[in-house]
């Protein structure tokens, strides 16, 4: 692939998806295009870059979209994030709907369908508290493709074996040849809709918990700024965003404020750190931070990574450092 294809297909990607494509992943783009060169019948990425630029090129945008910008899934990605979910943050919303009864959950770029169905197994667990609830998931993603195989439910030994525990997998799936199926009950739970997340989805109406996990990073600035902007008015005002555990708010939106030091990735519109107490957990005690000192190479991959999130190595650590934990100076890490 020349670079001014990649620069092609890179100005295609981001007006479909937003996501914007790393300089040293020329390499990885050509081999997951392959599929897409054989289905469109081109000679070479020359001709591919050359239809995209057709007025009829929708389905092959489409295409290039989904093979370079869908991510990976797997089920119960980030396990802490999903014991917040069912120990925190469902009995706390449960308190504030005792009334209605009624909670809605929108997994955002659900690709193949794992988040949404660990989401549908987590509460098939905790059926006994919400007896007589009406919990309804929304599951939504730009790709068909990745949609019509999270409808399905099936999914390979290999995706089952990454983040499903065992006794979920018996109880809530039944072998299917060389595959797994998704039982019934756990799948009709689950609305699957296709949707953009750059464009207006205020037909989907508001939501008491919202992951939009690790599309954030894919995005450019102008991106990360319109989809918080409509997240913000999308969800409740008590309710919660996940986020990816690298991902931030912070630089992009003033809308949000996380919910958790220890846990990264947890926000609710305004208050912040412990707005309500109830959020808090013991452990995070205002001023309870220890200095600890960085050798020069990990201070330079830190700040690498600040820059890739458009922040500040202060603000970096800020947001994402254990709790407790601050940076000062560049000498070895030194023990309390």
């Amino acid at each position: 692939m020349r670079a001014h294809e990649f620069q092609r297909l890179g100005e295609v990607l981001r007006d479909h998806s937003g996501a914007v494509l790393a300089e040293n992943t020329m390499s990885a783009v050509a081999v997951k295009l392959g599929p897409v060169l054989r289905e469109f019948d081109f000679p070479s990425m020359a001709h591919l870059t050359l239809a995209l630029s057709r007025p009829d090129s929708v389905l092959l945008r489409q295409r290039v979209a989904e093979a370079v910008a869908v991510p990976e899934s797997y089920f119960f990605r980030n396990r802490d994030c999903f014991a917040y979910i069912g120990d925190a943050m469902l009995p706390q919303l449960m308190k504030r709907r005792a009334e209605e009864r009624r909670l809605r959950i929108w997994s955002a770029a659900c690709s193949t369908g794992q988040e949404a169905y660990s989401l549908a197994m987590l509460l098939a667990e905790k059926s006994r508290a919400l007896d007589g609830w009406s919990v309804e998931i929304v599951a939504t993603d730009f790709s068909q493709a990745v949609l019509r195989k999270a409808q399905a439910g099936q999914y390979s030994q290999f995706e089952v074996q990454r983040g499903l525990p065992v006794q979920l997998l018996i109880k809530y799936f039944e072998k299917l040849g060389a595959l797994w199926q998704v039982k019934p009950e756990i799948r009709e739970r689950i609305d699957f809709r296709e949707q953009n997340l750059l464009h207006s989805y205020e037909e989907l109406g508001r939501f008491d918990i919202i992951l939009c996990r690790n599309v954030l990073i894919y995005l450019g600035t102008d991106q990360r700024i319109s989809v918080l902007d409509r997240l913000a008015r999308t969800l409740s005002p008590d309710g919660y965003l996940v986020l990816g555990a690298a991902e931030t708010t912070l630089g992009f939106s003033k809308e949000f404020q996380r919910v958790s030091k220890q846990l990264g990735g947890v926000y609710r519109l305004g208050g912040g750190y412990g707005a309500s107490g109830a959020d808090r957990r013991p452990e995070e005690a205002d001023g309870a931070f220890r200095t600890v000192r960085l050798d020069k190479a990990t201070a330079e991959r830190l700040e690498a990574k600040a820059r890739a999130c458009g922040l500040s190595l202060s603000a970096f650590l800020a947001e994402f450092a254990d709790v407790g934990l601050r940076a000062d100076g560049t000498s070895q890490p030194k023990n309390d």
